[in-house]
């Protein structure tokens, strides 16, 4: 991506968390920023008056204990979660996941070493990414929970990872929800993010006018630049905005 100038008057920008920001690991529970990323993410901050947000599959409780101690505004769970500029919590969402698939989800991995599972208010993720060769049955047994959910659910397929997720919320809903905040209100939005479920995300951008920017491998992707990795993203933040 061929960096350019951005007006910290006029810009809003929203970051995914893994992939993006800090480097995938295999246990998620392990990941916490390093005090100069903290400090990076607080300046800029400033500089945009507010205008950023973290926008994850994370829940704001994991985003807040990677980030500590600042409180970022943030979408946690694709946008199940989210806390405004003001503080203030909206959780549409908040139906929590019935628990007969919260255990169904629970006794599998326990039954499998190497699996992980991550429990949200209003859903799951199943992270095969220490126990790859279950990436058969660890989808077989997503697709029949969701089957049971029915449509208020759906899959999202992440790194190594599979989800159960409200159906109403994305990461587009979250971030066009930001866009109308006062804090963000007419400003051009940039989305930086890893993965596929980051697409919702890049379609809003593009249809905002803003700029979506996919970082990792190249593939088929709605955004509209690329970045290799995330050290090339940290070089970005600390440069677009000098």
């Amino acid at each position: 991506m061929t960096l350019m100038p951005l007006d910290p008057n006029r810009t809003a920008i929203f970051l995914d968390v893994d992939g993006t920001l800090l480097e995938i690991v295999n246990d998620p529970a392990s990941v916490v920023a390093e005090p100069h990323l903290v400090e990076l993410l607080l300046s800029i901050e400033s500089r945009l008056n507010g205008a950023l947000a973290l926008v994850s599959g994370r829940t704001l409780d994991e985003i807040d204990r990677i980030f500590a101690p600042a409180r970022f505004t943030a979408a946690g769970a694709h946008g199940a979660e989210m806390r405004l500029p003001s503080g203030d919590l909206d959780s549409p969402a908040a139906q929590p996941l019935p628990r007969s698939a919260a255990t169904a989800l629970e006794s599998f991995a326990s039954a499998n070493p190497g699996l992980l599972v991550e429990i949200k208010d209003a859903g799951a993720a199943l992270h095969y990414r220490q126990a790859p060769d279950y990436e058969i049955e660890a989808r077989e047994l997503v697709a029949s929970l969701l089957a049971e959910l029915g449509d208020e659910y759906r899959l999202i397929g992440g790194k190594m990872v599979f989800e159960i997720a409200p159906r109403c919320r994305d990461k587009g809903v979250a971030i066009r929800n930001f866009m109308a905040d006062p804090v963000f209100a007419g400003r051009e939005p940039v989305f930086l993010g890893d993965d596929v479920t980051d697409e919702d995300g890049f379609a809003v951008i593009n249809d905002l006018g803003g700029i979506s920017v996919r970082v990792g491998d190249a593939q088929v992707t709605a955004a509209s630049y690329s970045m290799p990795d995330t050290v090339s993203v940290l070089g970005w933040l600390r440069s677009a905005l000098a």
